[in-house]
């Protein structure tokens, strides 16, 4: 996979329901991404986007194409994350996690939840 692949609001929700499926028609992501109110003709353009850039595959199956990611939920989301770090951030993860904690209503709680993250990954 590209490492940096970016995409758009509405293509990570298509994508999402892709992933949910594991592979289907236009008219199956349509379905199960119906809360976003798209036509099928929307659904088929930016599956056909997707393809091109590379993120899923399709295939013919009977009269209808058939589209499978090829990338994972995770690829995506560690390419999209490290961009935004790099563009946003100059790079520095701690800068975003400063800026989460500092404008996240974070209790508590969550901050301890947080800190056994960390502790977490480094013991990895």
């Amino acid at each position: 996979m590209n490492d940096s692949v970016k995409l758009s609001d509405q293509q990570y929700q298509v994508m999402r329901a892709l992933w949910q499926l594991g592979e289907g028609s236009a008219k199956a992501v349509q379905t199960q991404a119906s809360h976003m109110g798209l036509a099928h003709t929307t659904i088929a353009t930016i599956l056909t986007r997707l393809e091109k850039k590379g993120v899923l595959t399709s295939h013919t199956q009977g009269r209808e194409r058939v589209f499978q990611p090829v990338v994972s939920e995770g690829e995506v989301r560690h390419s999209m994350i490290s961009s935004l770090v790099g563009t946003l951030f100059k790079g520095d993860d701690r800068q975003l996690l400063a800026h989460l904690v500092k404008e996240s209503d974070l209790q508590a709680d969550d901050l301890d939840e947080i800190q056994k993250m960390l502790a977490e990954a480094n013991n990895d």
